[in-house]
């Protein structure tokens, strides 16, 4: 769990914990400070006659203590200096972590913290999946719905997603984006979109990618439109708690699933996201 100690990651916290407790896994938060930017810092190191509490791991640890209460009881801190990506890296790498947790500021649009961010470099470079979490962890996922092109980097996301919480319900989604032009014609033709899903149902039952338990649970929507406009929209009227995508490692976040429509996808995208990198050799 990622945490800057400040509201932004308290919803993510408390899924962090959630998650820790249901799944029995070792929870370890890591605070990276900055050393480029040290002059505000809350772990001032100087010394001061009234200081009780000189040591920054110290602090933190008493700091999540204070916001968790009983729930704090097993967590690991762990407090570092340095470039934060760098350092959120390191740390998934040398604690060989099954899940990278982080918050999303409610001031800022999801896409905006993702893009050009941290979690966009630390996405580059670890192999686990990422979850940014934005909404309150009220109760463990339910549903989850996987953006889909049947390339093996969504095929991974789906999977990955599964293994991690196999108790949800799973939805594949995929969107048509056909032209403008011929869009009005497509949805009148219900018969075409209906062939087109079993297709795709037909496609996920004999998928050898996914564990067999899986391809018998998924379901499947397809539907015409960008998808970057269909995607949220369904998130919300399904109320979806967990958006999952797949992702290469290289390029702009999400090349892999959805080229140059990805950022304005996220943008538009509500509550909890999983980044699931796909290596070809894997």
């Amino acid at each position: 769990m990622a945490t800057d100690l400040t509201p932004r990651c308290d919803r993510a916290l408390d899924r962090a914990v959630q998650l820790a407790r249901e799944s029995q896994a070792e929870l370890v938060a890591v605070h990276v400070m900055d050393a480029a930017d040290q002059s505000g810092s809350m772990f001032d190191r100087r010394e001061r006659s009234w200081r009780r509490v000189p040591d920054p791991a110290e602090r933190m640890r008493w700091r999540l203590q204070r916001d968790l209460a009983e729930a704090f009881e097993g967590i690991r801190v762990i407090a570092a200096q340095g470039d934060p990506a760098e350092q959120l890296v390191a740390h998934a790498r040398s604690e060989a972590c099954d899940l990278i947790l982080t918050g999303a500021a409610s001031a800022e649009s999801m896409g905006r913290i993702l893009f050009g961010s941290t979690v966009n470099r630390v996405a580059r470079e670890v192999e686990q999946p990422i979850l940014v979490v934005h909404d309150r962890a009220f109760r463990p996922y339910r549903e989850i719905v996987v953006a889909t092109d049947f390339s093996d980097a969504s095929i991974a996301g789906l999977q990955t997603a599964w293994d991690l919480f196999p108790q949800a319900a799973f939805t594949l989604f995929h969107a048509y984006d056909v032209p403008s032009a011929a869009l009005a014609d497509a949805r009148q033709d219900g018969r075409a979109l209906l062939t087109m899903q079993e297709d795709m149902m037909a496609k996920v039952r004999a998928d050898d990618r996914l564990d067999a338990r899986l391809r018998g649970k998924v379901s499947v929507v397809a539907d015409y439109g960008a998808p970057e406009a269909l995607l949220p929209d369904y998130v919300e009227d399904q109320r979806v708690d967990l958006t999952v995508v797949g992702s290469h490692g290289h390029g702009a976040l999400f090349d892999a699933l959805m080229g140059s429509t990805a950022k304005r996808l996220v943008e538009a995208l509500e509550g909890d996201l999983l980044i699931v990198r796909h290596s070809a050799d894997a």
